[in-house]
């Protein structure tokens, strides 16, 4: 009886320990040569990237991309202002729509890690990099939703479903021509975990509220765990920016209402996109639903896109949130405006950027439509236009001040229309 416990108890060591063996190891594993583009290896095993220098690895060590773990150790031994390195990128080599990304930025007024997640580069994480300072990322992907941490401290979770693909996940290689990468990046650790790899951080904090997923086919919701049955229940739907004023938004509504996240938006022309969008907005009991589709339609030129595919598709998303939830008040917002880079290091942002005239057409043609479906409208392009300084300074995003903005505009508008609610019953 005892060989039989002993050798039970010998096989699920080892089994646990199985579990913890990377599939891919910088210290143990070669890179290809057609994946290694000048990165250098020093005695310690560590790889040096920067520049045009970068390396990857290999697709064949992610067979489930819905279930993996990727930690790695950067440090940099010069710090030099707005500069930026993709630490992961595993995407379809244009760059858009699937797999997911990390990157640092360092500039005087944005010192930041970046995720990125099927193309969407999501707000910014502030981090005070410091020189040959070691830091560990950790991106957790678990059943198909990404999670993001710095030296085991939770810096995000994101509920949209990641899409797959066969690329590589490289190290240090630019994503956009214009980007200026740090120049000498060390990489002291790199390992890539499978699905019987659970991470769990130990500075994660437990709430009272946990939240959690709910999935279909190429979408995911964040939603919180309902333990009060009589609370009403919100949907916010929008691309990176919503990442950007969630922050603000879920603990001005907590206790009070249970607001649920979609991160998702239609980057091209799709009338019938309404049967998707169907499927999240029927996923609870929504009492409201706050939408926005965002600057991933920056595509939509007059070259590419004529005024009734645009409304044709815009209309598509509206009816899909209608017919989801019948139920439901609907609020479209504004898309905020494309702006200028910045100038110069530490100068505020003080221009519209050359693609504001695809946002103002885009705004212009679904004003048209949310009046013709009833849709109330929250103009965020207006005060946000008017407060460049706010802007981030990347084209796209913004800084804290201007996702309160919007959150309080959210907020306000959830007050007013509750207070009307309980006083008509």
């Amino acid at each position: 009886m005892k060989r039989v416990l002993f050798c039970i108890t010998l096989l699920f060591v080892s089994v646990s320990l199985s579990a913890q063996v990377p599939l891919w190891d910088l210290a143990k594993d070669t890179i290809p040569a057609e994946l290694n583009h000048g990165a250098t290896r020093a005695v310690d095993g560590s790889m040096t990237v920067g520049g045009d220098n970068y390396f990857g690895v290999p697709a064949t060590a992610f067979p489930d991309q819905k279930n993996l773990t990727v930690q790695i150790t950067v440090s940099f031994p010069e710090l030099s202002e707005d500069t930026s390195l993709n630490v992961l990128l595993k995407q379809r080599s244009d760059g858009e729509d699937t797999g997911l990304g990390l990157t640092c930025i360092n500039s005087p007024n944005w010192k930041v890690y970046r995720p990125i997640i099927n193309g969407m580069h999501i707000g910014g994480l502030r981090t005070n990099f410091q020189p040959n300072t070691p830091y560990t990322f950790t991106v957790a992907v678990r059943r198909g939703s990404a999670s993001y941490y710095l030296n085991d401290a939770p810096g995000g979770q994101y509920f949209t479903m990641l899409l797959p693909n066969d690329e590589p996940m490289w190290v240090g290689k630019k994503l956009l021509p214009k980007e200026k990468p740090f120049s000498s990046v060390k990489i002291s650790e790199l390992k890539v975990y499978g699905p019987d790899f659970s991470y769990k951080s130990p500075k994660e904090k437990v709430t009272a509220e946990p939240r959690g997923a709910i999935a279909g086919k190429n979408w995911m919701i964040d939603a919180p765990t309902v333990l009060d049955p009589v609370r009403p229940k919100l949907l916010f739907y929008g691309d990176s920016i919503s990442g950007g004023y969630r922050q603000y938004l879920l603990p001005a509504l907590e206790g009070g209402v249970y607001a649920y996240h979609w991160t998702g938006f239609v980057g091209g022309i799709d009338p019938k996109v309404d049967a998707l969008i169907k499927q999240g907005a029927a996923s609870a009991d929504f009492k409201l639903i706050f939408f926005n589709n965002g600057l991933h339609s920056l595509s939509w030129t007059p070259e590419k896109a004529t005024d009734e595919q645009i409304i044709d598709t815009t209309r598509a998303i509206v009816r899909g949130f209608k017919a989801g939830a019948p139920q439901a008040r609907l609020f479209w917002i504004a898309t905020t405006p494309h702006t200028a880079r910045r100038s110069e290091p530490g100068k505020p942002v003080d221009a519209l950027g050359e693609k504001n005239p695809v946002v103002l057409r885009i705004n212009r043609l679904a004003e048209k439509v949310m009046k013709e479906e009833g849709v109330e409208i929250i103009d965020m392009y207006t005060p946000l236009a008017a407060k460049l300084e706010l802007a981030a300074g990347d084209e796209y995003h913004w800084s804290g001040p201007a996702y309160k903005m919007i959150s309080d505009a959210i907020v306000a508008k959830t007050n007013e229309v509750l207070k009307l609610n309980s006083a008509s019953k």
